[in-house]
């Protein structure tokens, strides 16, 4: 029993730290890039692409309360779902913003759009399909010593992997998503420094390699950690998805770029 206390306040003080840095992240961000948000989108012209810029910025600032009441608050484990849903929807409306962002990219291309379609419904259908089998499962359970350190995020080594498999197709989905921004960087070479087409590829390419290292991290703590630590990366890898993609979008509508010529400028007109 005092072994298995010690263990979960280990686990706690943990998760506590790297939610504090997450949280930190997050709304220091926000209030940082208010000026550029106002200046860039509310001011702008209104497109699919604003009202998604919008749900993303604003869902993951106010959705994200109830998970700070989760780590610091010794309540039950009804928000762990909540938690895992949450983290859905925000990669879904992530997903979404880099489809976009590669539709434009490629001039309007369905090909491109069906292809990243396809891709997230079936990564869609792996991460729904991995929630409900967590919630099924046999959990370990510390109900004992709740009351005493908080809340118990503990999962089987079981589901790990299903919560691993999630991720896992969050990154194939942005896997694809880099390799078309390559592609695409390789044929237009160094044509048009600092325009518009050179800041979506530069930005998709510093996107995808930091999230590939908070994507590999928190798939490795689902499949190797002990149970009490699995998962311990999710809420920043979250935190850093959704405003790592809002820098990216703020970008995209930089009135200090340089234009590009009207051919290009023509097949990149998603009112970005």
């Amino acid at each position: 029993m005092a072994g298995s206390a010690i263990t979960i306040v280990h686990s706690n003080v943990v998760n506590r730290y790297l939610s504090s840095v997450a949280f930190a992240l997050l709304y220091y961000d926000f209030v940082l890039t208010i000026p550029m948000e106002v200046e860039r989108y509310w001011n702008g012209g209104r497109s699919w692409t604003s009202l998604f810029f919008f749900v993303n910025r604003y869902l993951s600032v106010l959705s994200h309360i109830p998970v700070i009441v989760e780590f610091f608050g010794i309540i039950s484990e009804v928000l762990q779902l909540y938690h895992q849903l949450i983290a859905a929807l925000t990669q879904c409306i992530v997903a979404i913003l880099l489809m976009l962002r590669t539709y434009a990219l490629y001039g309007r291309s369905r090909g491109i759009l069906y292809l990243l379609i396809g891709i997230c419904c079936l990564g869609g259908i792996v991460s729904l399909w991995a929630i409900i089998s967590v919630r099924t499962s046999q959990v370990v359970s510390y109900t004992d010593l709740i009351a005493a350190t908080g809340c118990d995020l503990t999962l089987t080594t079981k589901q790990g992997y299903y919560l691993a498999a999630a991720w896992s197709s969050i990154l194939v989905f942005d896997g694809a998503v880099f390799v078309l921004t390559l592609i695409k960087a390789l044929q237009v070479g160094r044509t048009w420094s600092g325009s518009l087409f050179k800041i979506m590829l530069r930005d998709g390419t510093i996107y995808f390699g930091v999230l590939l290292i908070c994507y590999l991290f928190n798939i490795l703590t689902y499949v190797l950690a002990e149970p009490i630590n699995k998962g311990v990366s999710t809420t920043i890898t979250n935190v850093i998805s959704s405003t790592l993609i809002t820098r990216l979008m703020l970008n995209i509508r930089d009135p200090d770029l340089v234009e590009l010529p009207h051919r290009w400028r023509s097949d990149l007109n998603l009112n970005l």
